[in-house]
């Protein structure tokens, strides 16, 4: 097996016999041109898979007829596939050969015989010579005629004779094409007016000509003018026109013959290494910008890589090597340029006569729009609800090639006003620019894109594409088997004025499109695999794509018509999404084919507004489909997860998904649906809506009505708000008219609604650890006007989806076979590996799509190369004292063997451990007010160093008011306050963390709401029944013992919204769970506490769904504790004195990037060392000290070396040796 080098990605090993292409080669090389016949467009996409091809060179013009004597001679390289008739000189009439008016011709028949000859006017004489091109390669081939004897020569040689047309002279018409529908290679064309011998032929065939020799009437070498023409060197030179036909070289140096593809003779193209690749070849390509059109039809089982280590870019764009003149337009001083196409063209041997994109260096200009607007590439840096000001999603900008009715076209001067627009006139060919402060225009920095396509294959099965970057333009292959492409990157791949064109697949079995990134693609889907069958999407990325308002194309991923055959002939090639993110998009999700499977997929930030989803699934796509561990997340104007059609599929599975601040959450129509662990809130709409509507029965047609998902299931489900639902775990009624707790629980259902008897409504999302919140979006402009309060400290979101300690959702749910039992059962798909739908932990599963306490923590999306998705995210405050960090793994191919090395450090807790896949959640305990400090590392591989700080005071993970009469279950009901009164008492139960112990003054801090009566005090009591909550189980705190009450103190002269505190720190026997509960000492007395329940959202009459839940934590019930912060760090400070004893202590901080600080004891003077090593015990650096004094001393190491370079990421150990004491220890440096 040969390999052709190109580029390879790191984990490949190189051959001896690999084949390199290096452009810069391209020096070394001198190069002779031929011409490249093909059924491929120059700017589209192909126009026939059936070998029909468009390409030929027009030499009418000033055509050469030829008489009773002549030659005709060409060096021809027939792919041998396409059509049966393939000219090489001349164009007969190929569907009729009586009565032909042809002038002498030759032409390829079926790829192995040569068919010449000409008519004259009545009659077709012609022969064709059989079998003669055995195999692919260069032929030279060569007809002469003398009067009587019409030969035919091949590499010089004559090889038939014929004499049929003997006296016969052709008609008085010009010969006037080259390569009508040849497919394959052309050079050295030649045409005399008299009949050359064999010798002279032999002698002259691998000479180039110089055009003046005698009996030469056309003569073409294939070299081309400034006019892209193709040159005809002989005295009447009829230059021909190239239409759609490609100019390439053959290449050759003192050294080398020809590339070979050995290091010292590299292919300098792309398209020459794969002009010969066979079955079984690399393509490794060096480093460069390849601006090449790649486009092959039958090319099987080659492997097209990028070289490890370099960046390999296939370029869509030409650079404009032209001189920009200042020019004033609408009273700006703007740029402009006049471009030669026809010279540019001649430059890369391909037509270019359009501006499709411009990019100054290599940043993106826009067309002229009469709205101006920001760099749609720059970082959003806002919310679909409220985006950055002067960006498309701000101004809600449509575009014109969708919506006509805006009534102007993209490019227009007249609109060209603001930096960074350009225009072009065809008319004139020039190029209109209007740059940007460090974006002049010069003649080696702008680059255009001329043509839609960029690498096209036709029915090429087994190609493999790896470690590249497609920049302006998209890889399209159509009827090609096996197709893999992997670990690469797609940018500008379409665009307004290239709008044809797009990524994926036409057609063709199993495809597989694995660890990519999509971004900055407008006016066409970034992924779009049709009629392919059995196609697999995994670890892809795409970013800020369909940049425009209302979008009616679809930007989003896509799968269509997987299937072939109708009725019960259908069969189904159900497609595979996995580990997806589609983020920061117009127009965003995936539209999932038939059958499919989309499991682990993260979609957030939708900018459009229409009647789409994030994941769609029409009739067809919905039925036997799986959606399971999906984030779906801020699509205001958008649907989350729908299954939708006039008449609506059956038998989907969903389950593990959270669907959050979208327009709808779930909208699942149709029936026999199984939707499980669902979380959504926040949903401007509707949260869940299943309700009976658009169902046709199974396989009904519209029209037939029938009660729709009357069969279908859900269960453990947290629901915020809006829940219509006709499923059998609803009852009969839709929760929408009954809201009934007992109903709602036996199924495992949280409807948050349900258990609100008055206003503000409660929300689902403060039973969560730390998730997603709409009002973190608000910009501060929004907050203030809207809601009335200053802008929040910190807007950071975090994506903890786990029920916080305490919460109702913990075990409230059911079991449910094959979802949460821990057993491996196949549903519409079978588990991606053992143990994937994780058995629940504790009574019964909770509620929603997360075990609280589990150690394993589903992250959607993409996977990048490093770990990432650090759960709590980087910079994230207010995190609780006791929590479980979590954090994404690096995409692999294989996860065996798998181990993450996690470190922390900060006050109270330096610690490393080791978690193997998929484990990825670490348990510590913080202490309050604390700035930690960890990372991760994969295979030697870190996220980089991450942030947080705890929160400096513990709420109650349950507050409650209870009449103390009554013994039944209390649902939680939200009036925000905890009310005591004669007929009312007030539980609040916390968790202290571990370390908590009587060293600590803790406070209890309580803050008045409303003084309704108050002649004496409120009683504080110790609560000491363990375990009570508000969960509808045998633990909630309407059916427990309340009588474990110890009186600690009582609260007198309290003030509304004006603090009480109280030490409490006497009456903290042990840590873990404590209860404080309050009750009037007055029977006629009366007041209200302020609860975790309080919210900044008050003035809402009715429930505004624009209005965001956002709690008041100053006024909510708490502990503080009062310790001195100084204690729990390192710092520079050194304490006074001599210390008693050596000692070595921790580095701070722990890990570290790039100093830390070590710090050691002397008791006395001491000649020290102090040593750095890495792990293999390799000494790194080391600190040598004579006769220090007694104290307390500290080094800062800057992570050098003895000779001053930095060191690599990693552990190191630090010894200190003094007086015979030594003491090692461990820290880490993070990179």
């Amino acid at each position: 097996m040969r390999i052709i080098f190109l580029f390879l990605y790191t984990t490949s090993i190189l051959l001896a016999d690999d084949l390199i292409v290096d452009k810069s080669y391209l020096s070394e090389y001198q190069s002779d041109n031929f011409l490249r016949f093909d059924p491929f467009y120059y700017y589209k996409k192909v126009i026939s898979v059936t070998g029909w091809t468009p390409d030929t060179v027009d030499i009418s013009n000033k055509a050469v007829t030829l008489g009773s004597a002549f030659t005709q001679e060409a060096w021809i390289f027939p792919d041998q596939k396409g059509i049966r008739k393939q000219e090489v000189i001349g164009h007969p009439t190929l569907s009729n050969f009586d009565n032909n008016p042809s002038s002498p011709h030759i032409l390829v028949l079926d790829g192995t015989d040569i068919w010449y000859g000409f008519g004259d006017g009545s009659t077709y004489y012609y022969a064709i010579v059989k079998d003669i091109i055995s195999t692919p390669g260069w032929y030279h081939v060569a007809t002469t005629f003398d009067g009587s004897n019409y030969k035919l020569f091949l590499n010089g040689s004559e090889v038939y004779n014929y004499s049929g047309a003997a006296g016969i002279s052709p008609i008085n018409t010009p010969v006037k094409s080259i390569g009508t529908q040849f497919q394959g290679k052309i050079d050295e064309v030649r045409m005399w007016n008299v009949a050359r011998t064999e010798s002279e032929i032999k002698a002259d065939m691998d000479k180039q000509l110089t055009g003046s020799e005698t009996n030469l009437v056309a003569y073409y070498p294939m070299d081309l003018n400034g006019d892209f023409q193709l040159i005809d060197l002989s005295p009447n030179q009829n230059h021909g026109t190239l239409k759609n036909v490609e100019v390439r070289q053959r290449f050759s140096s003192n050294d080398c013959s020809a590339p070979d593809g050995s290091g010292s003779c590299p292919y300098p193209t792309i398209n020459g290494a794969l002009d010969d690749a066979q079955p079984g070849d690399r393509v490794l390509i060096k480093e460069g910008r390849y601006s090449e059109y790649i486009k092959r039809l039958g090319l099987n089982d080659v492997k097209i890589e990028g070289y490890p280590g370099d960046k390999v870019m296939i370029d869509g764009t030409f650079s404009l090597n032209t001189e920009w003149v200042p020019y004033t337009h609408n009273g700006q001083s703007i740029y402009k340029t006049v471009i030669d196409f026809d010279l540019l063209s001649s430059s890369y041997g391909i037509r270019a006569d359009s501006v499709y994109t411009v990019f100054v260096n290599d940043r993106y200009m826009m067309m002229s729009m009469p709205v101006n607007f920001k760099n749609p590439t720059d970082p959003i840096n806002g919310d679909p609800k409220y985006a950055a000001p002067g960006t498309i999603g701000t101004l809600k900008i449509k575009s014109p090639l969708q919506h006509l009715d805006e009534g102007y076209q993209p490019g227009e001067l007249a609109n060209l006003d603001t930096l960074e627009e350009w225009s072009f006139d065809p008319e004139t060919s020039t190029l209109y620019l209007y740059p940007s402060p460090g974006n002049i225009p010069t003649s080696n920095n702008v680059r255009i894109r001329t043509r839609e396509m960029l690498v096209e294959i036709i029915k090429s099965d087994l190609m493999e594409f790896r470690n590249l970057h497609f920049f302006s333009g998209p890889l399209y292959a159509t009827d090609s088997d096996y197709l893999t492409v992997e670990d690469s990157k797609f940018s500008f791949s379409s665009d307004m004025k290239a709008s044809g064109s797009h990524n994926g697949t036409e057609g063709g079995e199993y495809s597989w499109w694995t660890n990519l990134v999509f971004e900055n693609i407008n006016h066409a889907p970034s992924l779009y695999n049709s009629r392919n069958m059995y196609p697999t999407m995994e670890n892809i990325l795409v970013r800020n794509i369909g940049w425009f308002y209302y979008s009616l194309t679809g930007n989003m991923p896509i799968t269509g018509r997987n299937y072939r055959g109708n009725g019960s002939d259908r069969v189904i090639g159900g497609d595979t999404w996995r580990y997806i993110t589609v983020r920061d998009a117009s127009s965003a999700g995936i539209f999932a084919g038939m059958r499919s499977l989309t499991e682990y997929i993260r979609i957030e930030n939708v900018f459009d507004i229409g009647d789409n989803s994030s994941i769609q699934r029409n009739s067809v796509s919905a039925d036997s489909s799986t959606t399971r561990y999906v984030w779906v997340i801020n699509g205001p104007d958008w649907n989350g997860i729908r299954l939708n059609s006039a008449c609506g599929g059956t038998y989907a599975d969903l389950h593990h998904i959270v669907s959050i601040g979208n327009r709808r959450g779930y909208r699942l129509k149709g029936d026999y649906h199984e939707a499980y662990h669902l979380i959504a809130y926040e949903n401007s709409n509707q949260d869940v809506y299943m309700s009976d509507d658009k169902y046709c029965g199974p396989g009904g047609k519209p029209g037939t009505k029938v009660p729709g998902n009357n069969n279908s299931y859900i269960k453990n489900a947290a629901v915020d708000f809006s829940f219509i639902c006709t499923a059998i775990d609803c009852g009969t009624d839709s929760y929408e008219v009954d809201p009934n707790p007992v109903n709602l629980d036996t199924s495992g259902i949280y409807f948050a609604r349900a258990n609100v008897k008055q206003r503000p409504f409660y929300t689902v999302r403060s039973e969560f650890e730390n998730p997603w919140s709409i009002y973190k979006a608000y910009s501060d402009e929004k907050l203030l006007e809207d809601i009335g309060i200053d802008p929040l400290k910190n807007k950071i979101q975090n994506y903890d989806f786990r029920p916080k300690k305490g919460s109702s959702l913990i075990d409230g749910g059911v079991v449910i076979e094959g979802i949460n039992d821990g057993t491996d059962k196949s549903l519409n798909h079978a588990p991606l590996y053992p143990g994937q739908n994780r058995k629940y932990i504790g009574e019964a599963p909770d509620i929603g799509p997360y075990e609280y306490g589990d150690s394993v923590y589903w992250i959607p999306g993409y996977r990048y190369p490093h770990p990432s998705v650090p759960i709590p995210s980087d910079g994230a405050t207010d995190i609780s004292l006791e929590y479980g960090l979590a954090w994404n793994y690096p995409w692999k191919t294989d996860y065996s063997g798998t181990s993450a090395f996690v470190a922390i450090s900060g006050p109270g807790l330096t610690e490393t451990r080791t978690f193997q896949y998929p484990n990825n959640v670490m348990f510590v305990s913080l202490k309050p007010g604390a700035t930690y400090h960890w990372s991760v590392y994969v295979d030697g591989v870190s996220g980089g160093s991450w942030t947080f700080t705890t929160k400096d005071k513990l709420y109650p993970i349950n507050d409650l008011s209870i009449d103390p009469t009554l013994s039944t279950i209390q649902p939680k009901i939200n009036n925000s306050n905890l009310l005591v009164s004669n007929s009312s008492m007030s539980f609040m139960r916390f968790d202290f963390p571990s370390y908590i112990d009587s060293s600590y003054k803790i406070d209890i801090n309580l803050t008045p709401n409303k003084i309704h009566a108050l002649d004496s005090g409120v009683i504080l009591y110790r609560y000491d029944y363990k375990g009570w909550n508000e969960s509808f189980n045998n633990k909630n705190i309407g059916l427990v013992d309340r009588s474990q009450l110890t009186p600690i103190d009582t609260l007198y002269s309290l003030a509304a919204d004006s603090t009480i505190s109280r030490d409490i720190s006497a009456f903290i026997g042990s840590t873990g769970e404590f209860s404080l509960a309050l009750k009037t000492m007055n029977t006629t007395d009366s007041l209200s506490f302020y609860s975790t329940e309080t919210v900044l959202e008050t003035t809402a009459l009715t429930r505004n769904l624009e209005l965001p839940y956002i709690p008041d934590k100053k006024v909510w019930p708490n502990l503080s504790f009062d310790f001195d912060q100084d204690k729990l760090a390192i710092h520079d400070e050194l304490p006074k004195g001599v210390p008693t004893d050596f000692a070595l202590h921790e580095n701070y901080p722990n890990p570290f990037n790039p100093t830390t600080t070590l710090r050691f004891d002397l008791p006395e003077i001491s000649d020290v060392r102090l040593t750095i090593y890495n792990v293999l015990g390799k000494r790194v650096k080391s600190f040598k000290m004579q006769n220090t004094p007694a104290g307390y001393h500290s080094i800062r190491w800057n992570a050098t070396n003895d000779f001053g370079s930095p060191v690599s990421a990693g552990v190191y150990l630090y010894q200190l040796q003094a007086k015979g004491f030594v003491k090692t220890r461990k820290m880490i440096l993070l990179k």
